[in-house]
């Protein structure tokens, strides 16, 4: 009788993770199970009333070449920093947002031109805070999963790294695991 996985959570993690398990012959019987009615997790695109699409998730897309009029610049003020910069997040002004956002644009990419589109939006919580301590609890949650033989693996943005690239291949390692190295 062939294995079941199940993947909990239909975010980017969890969506790689199906597509490793299901692959080549062998492969377990997966089911993911999304408590909410759409998958992508904190990615999701938004389409503005004049069909301009802003991605939203850790972090922006754009099309492959270089930085052009079909580029998005997707900027991330904050973190634990926030408020002592600028202020109480519920009070936060958009376009003081946009200037800070358009000053790292220019100084970390070089690049003057202002955008043609704007999307100031304060998300609060929104990325994992990683706070002090936080690998060593990781570490302690992964051993304890090891030293049990625990048929659970740990993926996503709270647990190893907050990029659309950390969620995949933590995912990728996960299923590993399950179907050994030839996934």
């Amino acid at each position: 009788m062939p294995r079941t996985v199940a993947v909990v959570g239909g975010g980017i993690s969890g969506l790689a993770a199906c597509y490793h398990l299901a692959r080549g012959p062998g492969a377990p019987k997966v089911v993911l199970l999304e408590g909410s009615a759409r998958l992508g997790g904190w990615l999701q695109s938004t389409r503005t009333e004049d069909g301009a699409v802003f991605e939203h998730g850790p972090r922006g897309v754009r099309p492959a070449g270089a930085a052009g009029r079909d580029t998005l610049r997707m900027v991330m003020l904050g973190g634990a920093w926030f408020t002592q910069s600028f202020g109480d997040p519920a009070a936060a002004v958009p376009a003081v947002l946009l200037g800070r956002a358009r000053g790292a644009v220019r100084a970390q990419l070089g690049l003057e031109a202002a955008p043609s589109r704007a999307i100031v939006k304060v998300h609060q919580a929104c990325i994992p805070q990683y706070t002090l301590g936080h690998w060593q609890r990781t570490e302690s949650i992964s051993r304890y999963v090891t030293e049990r033989r625990l048929p659970l693996s740990l993926v996503g943005a709270s647990y190893g790294g907050v990029s659309v690239n950390d969620c995949i291949a933590s995912a990728k390692v996960a299923a590993s695991r399950i179907l050994g190295p030839s996934c």
